[in-house]
């Protein structure tokens, strides 16, 4: 009696082998996905570092904007202008940047083009007698002048305090798809190893068929292996 053997699985393949680049991808974009799409829980901690990260990049952002805004306003009210002149008409960086480092217009750092921008200009606590005078040869330090670069000064720190934290989520980012990607490879892997003991551990169903009738016994076997 000849014998053939047709081999079923015990349990349906409902997990699936996963793709290492959509892991990847997904955890690039939003990190933590790519651990989430094998089930992998620690995708949370990535997502939530990742929130965590950039509402602080925002907050402080928000909060050097004001800061440079409030330095703006002191140069605004402190510094007056020799004839016309109109902050309107200011670059809204360089020029009060440098209205932060010296007491008057007259200073080597401006060229003609931008003291035409700017006009001539003056801190109101300088002693006026002094306005047109070079500033290397003002020995004095506008109050006023102080306070506003110390504001400046805030003002970067916090938004190169922002770029830092930026600089992190991305970086989360990053290790994150990258991690996803090699333990999505170790799903695979071990999933490979499941369904291989699976069929090894499989119920085998024999169709024995009788050669004398030639035609199928319909006598069923089932064998479990240890």
């Amino acid at each position: 009696m000849n014998q053939s053997t047709v081999v079923m699985e015990a349990t349906q393949e409902f997990q699936t082998r996963k793709s290492p680049n959509e892991a990847f991808l997904y955890s690039l974009v939003i990190p933590g996905m790519g651990q989430l799409y094998t089930g992998a829980k620690r995708g949370y901690l990535y997502a939530a570092a990742d929130v965590g990260l950039l509402v602080t990049y925002f907050f402080l952002r928000n909060n050097a904007s004001n800061t440079r805004e409030d330095y703006r306003d002191v140069v605004r009210q402190h510094v007056t202008f020799i004839g016309p002149g109109s902050f309107e008409d200011w670059d809204p960086i360089e020029d009060f940047e440098h209205a932060t480092q010296y007491e008057t217009w007259n200073h080597v750092y401006d060229s003609d083009e931008t003291r035409a921008r700017t006009g001539k200009w003056y801190w109101t606590d300088l002693d006026p007698n002094l306005k047109n005078e070079p500033d290397l040869d003002i020995d004095f330090d506008s109050r006023y002048r102080l306070e506003a670069f110390d504001l400046r000064q805030k003002a970067n720190d916090t938004f190169q305090l922002a770029r830092t934290i930026l600089g992190v989520a991305i970086l989360n980012h990053v290790v994150s798809a990258v991690e996803a990607r090699i333990s999505t490879k170790r799903f695979n892997t071990r999933l490979q190893k499941t369904l291989t003991q699976t069929r090894v551990n499989a119920l085998e169903i024999d169709l024995q068929t009788d050669i004398a009738a030639g035609a199928l016994t319909g006598t069923l076997v089932l064998r479990k292996r240890f």
